[in-house]
């Protein structure tokens, strides 16, 4: 009986990591379209990034994702950059996203 509920409360938990991986996943990507259409622009190009953060290597948790994106504006300019989605605190469940382009440094 204890290793049936012991397999149980395994297989529970890694359909619940699998659900919150993918939920993580989308989330992210909601939040970085969601962005680019709010400011105008087209997203030509997108990374998810795991361990290169690029300016935000240091200051990012576990909760939240980095993307290196080229976009196009309405002009038809590109510009790269990189843009972290969520908060420090709050992950994905907050609707934070910041920006660091690359031709500001």
């Amino acid at each position: 009986m204890k290793d049936s509920a012991l397999i149980v409360a395994m297989v529970c938990g890694a359909v619940l990591a699998a659900w919150l991986l993918v939920w993580h996943f989308k989330r992210a990507r909601s939040l970085l379209d969601r962005w680019a259409k709010e400011n105008g622009y087209e997203i030509v190009e997108r990374s998810y990034r795991h361990l290169l953060k690029g300016p935000f290597f240091w200051t990012s948790s576990r909760g939240q994702a980095v993307y290196h994106v080229t976009v196009r504006d309405t002009q038809g300019s590109t510009r790269s950059g990189w843009l972290r989605c969520g908060g420090w605190w709050a992950g994905m469940f907050s609707d934070k996203t910041e920006v660091r382009w690359e031709s500001d440094r």
